[in-house]
C-alpha cells in the first residue's frame, strides 16, 4: 500500500509540474522557468520579429513572426550585422550548417541546412534562415549560455513561422529567466513547436519546448538527468553554440 501511494503521489508530482510547462502563453512567447538555481544546467554539448527577404532587403516588422514579402529570385541582402555569416543568397546554397530536425521529414541532415546567427550589435537578436520552409509549425529559439560542456537556457523561448527560405528572419530573444539575465547569449537551442512522443520516464506526446523545459527543471530540483537524456536522444532540437 506504501509503494502504490507513493507511485501515485510521483504521477500527480508529474502532471503538475507537465501543467506548470504546459502552453498557457502565446504562441510567440513561451513562460520559462523562474527557478534561479545555477544548478539548473543541461546535458547538451556542443515575439518580436523582422526578415531581410529577396526583394529590397529592406527589414520588415511582422508581429506573428512569419513576415510576408516578395520572394523575388533576387539575392537575399544580408544586414552588416550579421555579414560575419554564412548566407544562402539564393536561398539554396550556401548555409553554413545542417540538421536532421530542420529537414522536411525531419530525417535527413543534408536536407536540413540552415544558418543562425547572433548579431554583433546586440547579442539578443538572432538570424535564422532555412532551406526548407516549415509551415507546418512555428520555430522556437531559447537563448542559452554554457560553460564547459554545460548549457542553460537563460530566457523563455521566441517563436515564429519561418515560411520562406529567401528570408532571413530576426528574432529578438528574451532574457527574463530569474537568476540568470546577467549571463551572455552564448548559443541557442532550436526546435519546432510540435508534439512527440516521449518515451522512458516521460511516456506520452508533448509539445517540444515544454519537454525541454521540463527536463531542465526536474534536473534542477531532483539532480535527474533521466528527462533530458531521453529528450537529447529524440533528437527534436538543434543545439548552435557561438
Amino acid at each position: 500500500m506504501k509503494l502504490l501511494n507513493k507511485k501515485k503521489t510521483f504521477i500527480i508530482l508529474v502532471s503538475s509540474l507537465f501543467a506548470i510547462t504546459s502552453c498557457d502563453a502565446p504562441r510567440d512567447r513561451r513562460v520559462a522557468s523562474q527557478n534561479g538555481s545555477t544548478s539548473n544546467q543541461s546535458i547538451f554539448g556542443d515575439s518580436s520579429s523582422s526578415y531581410y527577404d529577396s526583394g529590397d532587403g529592406s527589414s520588415s516588422s511582422s508581429g506573428s513572426g512569419s513576415g510576408s514579402g516578395s520572394g523575388s529570385s533576387s539575392a537575399v541582402t544580408i544586414p552588416s550585422q550579421i555579414n560575419h555569416c554564412q548566407w544562402a543568397t539564393d536561398g539554396e546554397t550556401g548555409f553554413a550548417s545542417s540538421h536532421k530536425h530542420l529537414s522536411p521529414d525531419e530525417d535527413s541532415s543534408s536536407n536540413g541546412n540552415y544558418t543562425v546567427c547572433k548579431s554583433t550589435a546586440d547579442e539578443k537578436d538572432i538570424y535564422l534562415q532555412v532551406k526548407h520552409p516549415i509551415d507546418d509549425a512555428q520555430v522556437c529559439i531559447f537563448p542559452t549560455y554554457h560553460s564547459g560542456s554545460n548549457s542553460v537556457y537563460i530566457g523563455e523561448p521566441r517563436c515564429l513561422l519561418v515560411d520562406d527560405n529567401k528570408k532571413i528572419y530576426k528574432v529578438s530573444v528574451l532574457k527574463n529567466r530569474a537568476g540568470f539575465t546577467q549571463y551572455p547569449v552564448t548559443g541557442v537551442m532550436i526546435m519546432k513547436d510540435k508534439a512527440y512522443f516521449y518515451d522512458r520516464p516521460y511516456y506520452q506526446e508533448i509539445l517540444s519546448p515544454d519537454a525541454y523545459v521540463f527536463c531542465s527543471n526536474w534536473m534542477a530540483q531532483f539532480n535527474d538527468p533521466s528527462y533530458c537524456v531521453e529528450f537529447k536522444n529524440k533528437g527534436h532540437f538543434v543545439y548552435k553554440q557561438f
